[in-house]
């Protein structure tokens, strides 16, 4: 009997019938056994018993596929008295398959009655009434005890499933729960960042808004403004992730920013001592992909972010463009020695933990580390694509789009 279990299942193997082969090897040995029985009384064998037990030994190796059918035909046997062990493993397969009740009811009472036959083919006359109490008792032995033995193991059979079912269930109950306790943490996450962090960056836009409006000079009026855009576009992302906890659709790829051909103004908004040097070429069937151009674009702007932080002052030199070999999108960020070292210690770490786990997303390598002039670099290969077709063409045409802007620029 086929019994569902939970977690990984090996099929065992089968027959070309469809059992498998240990059951049908099973049947072979048990046909094999009932031979011998009959063998033993070879010399013994009338002519109807020669007739009825070979048919049935050749119908228990159907018995798995027609239970009742082989239990009817083995039953002539029984009532011979030459072939007791063919029937019996037919009752049993009949206990163990049969869906109703009733079925197995009324084979049991057939090879019961058949058993009662051969007890009572020789010499009935004579017997005692312990005689007739021992043929009943063997009667009732060899039917009821293949019967009791089939349905013990059907009953086993269909516990197991019933186990294999709820462990199955229970699985089910602890991985939905813990998805529920995933969903609330970030609907969590979703609503601290939204009451915390957009509370001050809107106070951050409007009252560099308002200093915009009242500033004296144009580079006062200048600065308010950068500072009103980048809080409004910190904003906006805010807005993506907050989306993103709480499941719902962000603006998706068409409407970041965070792409290869705003690397530009990315530097000149950053007012520091760098160079950007942007190769524009791509092998022959290589394509950058949105998620490489965004992972290209945090690399640059997390190391500017570094080197305004902790070595105001150097020079920077930025490369972005094909690696030696071709498969991949270098990004380097170098800077030089700083000439006074801000005061305060050093950072957590965690901005370049998160472009190492970024260029990890994207199969890409990641290596950061200082210099042996007394600088620092921020390294990252992000393997280039294969070039898709044009109703496809997604990350070549974003990276040709790119090289056109840039080329405004």
């Amino acid at each position: 009997m086929s019994t569902a279990m939970s977690g990984t299942v090996t099929a065992a193997p089968r027959a070309p019938g469809g059992w498998p082969r240990s059951a049908l090897v099973g049947d072979v040995l048990i046909t094999a056994v009932a031979a011998l029985e009959l063998l033993t009384l070879h010399g013994q064998l009338d002519r109807t018993a020669a007739l009825v037990c070979p048919p049935a030994l050749i119908a228990l190796m159907l018995r798995r596929r027609l239970p009742v059918t082989v239990l009817l035909a083995t039953l002539p046997s029984m009532a011979t008295g030459f072939l007791w062990l063919a029937p019996m493993a037919a009752m049993y397969t009949v206990a163990s398959c049969a869906v109703r009740r009733r079925v197995v009811v009324g084979a049991g009472a057939a090879l019961f009655a058949a058993t009662l036959w051969a007890g009572y083919t020789v010499g009935a006359a004579a017997m005692t009434w312990s005689d007739h109490l021992i043929v009943v008792q063997v009667a009732l032995m060899f039917s009821l005890g293949p019967a009791g033995l089939g349905l013990l193991a059907r009953t086993r059979s269909e516990l197991r499933a019933h186990v294999a079912e709820l462990s199955a269930s229970q699985a089910r109950g602890r991985r939905l729960e813990a998805e529920r306790a995933v969903a609330r943490e970030r609907t969590r996450m979703a609503r601290e960042m939204h009451d915390t962090v957009s509370y001050h960056l809107g106070l951050i836009a409007a009252q560099s808004g308002a200093l915009w409006s009242t500033a004296p000079d144009d580079t006062v009026r200048e600065d308010a403004e950068t500072i009103r855009r980048h809080s409004a576009d910190a904003l906006a992302e805010l807005r993506d992730i907050v989306g993103v906890l709480r499941h719902a659709a962000g603006r998706g790829d068409e409407g970041d920013s965070a792409r290869l051909a705003n690397l530009g103004e990315l530097v000149r908004e950053a007012r520091l001592d760098a160079v950007l040097d942007l190769d524009l070429g791509l092998p022959d069937g290589r394509g950058c992909g949105p998620e490489v151009e965004q992972a290209a674009y945090r690399t640059v702007q997390e190391a500017l972010t570094n080197v305004r932080k902790y070595a105001p002052g150097s020079r920077i030199d930025i490369r972005v463009g094909p690696s030696a070999t071709g498969d991949a999108l270098l990004v380097e960020v170098r800077n030089g020695p700083v000439p006074d070292p801000p005061a305060g210690g050093a950072g957590g770490g965690f901005g370049l933990t998160g472009l190492a786990e970024r260029t990890a997303l994207v199969g890409g390598t990641f290596r950061a580390g200082a210099t042996a002039d007394g600088g620092f670099a921020v390294r990252a290969e992000l393997p280039l694509g294969q070039r898709q077709s044009p109703q496809g063409e997604s990350g070549s045409a974003s990276y040709t789009d790119t090289c056109r802007r840039l080329d405004e620029v």
